[in-house]
């Protein structure tokens, strides 16, 4: 009994888990694992501050549990928050399975209420076996080196004191002390993935190897070991190649990319946060000599441009347009492209921004009043999609009058018969 707590004290303090004596939101379900944590916890001089979700998916064991946990927190001088959860609606209403359903709501419910109670943290009862499961599950599915890792001892503000205990020392802890327990009978089925690692793999491995579990959970630890080193060297790859715009988006040079052991891993690393799949980054390693191409995931897209993959700002706001009228004897024409000037009676009515539509046309200042297509304009001045898509237009009506920044229109010209002049500047 005093080993195991002792393991998980020092696991604490050498991960810096929790301060001594803070006050912990635990989850408590009632079974053998969240139950060892909330009594360990107690032990330890932690502040349990007991939370139960009752997602009503085994009828009356549910009740039975919520029951347990109730007359548990009684006898222990624990403060307990309960909540019930339409589990499956939920899931039907999100268009995902039982388990992440259950699971989006339970955190989402610990981390409200967390800040509630002031608590440091929010302690779960994963433990050895779990993560020996984790990492099995995510072999099965395909994973990379973060997979690999399994679950980490601290995640925000979600702690794993149990990491360093297996099942066994668990359930021994809890008949030392005399402490009951109850037992979700579907742990005790093979029809959910999960389940069928502990109860059919993980026996056959240890039939192999009698120290398979405590094995792989070394080998974890290896690998994040390892995972710290990539960590670095991935810091210093992505700020070799990315470039961050001041309006959002992300340059990654071709050429730099192109030059690192792995670019793979570097696209990994910059663009799955917005979605992309490392499916998706092979096609584009392989279309970086196709100037112009485009994938899409979640709503963002990446660009294969000539020199960068660019990544798309979220948003793009249009601009700020001062407009000041001027007599023409007050003129002073300031040649800087944030500058325009239009002669105000050619106008027709009031000026609007927008961004180019398939077909637009304008008569480019300087070319004697011959229009041209705003596509081909756009790309003699060498644009990318992503800036011809979003390129601003001042409007007269339906007349384009300033290519905001690139050039204004010839039929708005400032000439001999000018009598007044709207200054345009892009603030």
């Amino acid at each position: 009994m005093k080993e195991a707590l002792e393991k998980v004290r020092n696991f604490i303090v050498t991960h810096q888990l929790l301060r001594e004596g803070a006050r912990v939101v635990v989850g408590l379900s009632g079974g053998p694992d969240s139950v060892c944590l909330a009594r360990m916890l107690d032990s330890l001089g932690y502040e349990v501050v007991a939370v139960h979700c009752n997602f009503h998916l085994r009828g009356e064991e549910s009740i039975r549990d919520e029951q347990f946990v109730t007359n548990l927190c009684q006898q222990r001088g624990w403060k307990l928050y309960r909540t019930d959860f339409d589990t499956e609606a939920y899931a039907r209403q999100q268009g995902i399975s039982i388990e992440m359903a259950a699971r989006e709501y339970r955190y989402d419910w610990f981390h409200q209420l967390q800040k509630e109670v002031g608590a440091e943290a929010i302690a779960v009862g994963h433990h050895q076996d779990d993560n020996v499961e984790t990492l099995l599950l995510n072999l099965t599915r395909g994973t990379g080196i973060r997979g690999l890792c399994g679950m980490q001892p601290k995640n925000g503000e979600v702690v794993r004191p149990l990491l360093c205990l297996v099942r066994e020392e668990i359930l021994s802890y809890l008949q030392d002390i005399g402490q009951e327990y109850v037992t979700d009978h579907t742990n005790l089925e093979d029809e959910y993935a999960r389940n069928k690692v502990r109860l059919d793999v993980l026996p056959l491995l240890e039939c192999i190897n009698q120290g398979a579990t405590k094995n792989i959970t070394s080998t974890m630890e290896n690998l994040n070991e390892v995972m710290k080193v990539y960590q670095e060297a991935m810091k210093d790859a992505v700020n070799q190649c990315v470039e961050h715009q001041e309006n959002g988006e992300l340059f990654i040079s071709i050429e730099t990319l192109k030059s690192l052991p792995s670019p793979i891993s570097v696209l990994h690393e910059v663009l799955s946060p917005f979605g992309f799949n490392k499916v998706q980054m092979k096609q584009m390693l392989a279309a970086l000599g196709e100037s112009g191409k485009v994938f899409t995931a979640e709503g963002r897209r990446v660009l294969i441009d000539r020199q960068s993959i660019i990544v798309e700002a979220a948003q793009y706001p249009m601009p700020h347009i001062n407009k000041e009228e001027i007599p023409i004897e007050e003129l002073t024409i300031e040649k800087n492209p944030r500058y325009a000037y239009l002669d105000a009676d050619k106008l027709h009515g009031e000026l609007t921004l927008r961004t180019p539509q398939e077909g637009d046309t304008f008569a480019p200042f300087g070319m004697s009043g011959k229009r041209k297509l705003l596509s081909d304009f756009l790309t003699d001045l060498k644009l990318n999609l992503f800036e011809k898509e979003r390129q601003p237009l001042l409007m007269d009506g339906e007349e384009i009058a300033w290519v905001v920044g690139k050039r204004s229109s010839e039929l708005y010209r400032v000439d001999s018969q000018t009598k007044r002049v709207i200054q345009l500047t892009l603030l």
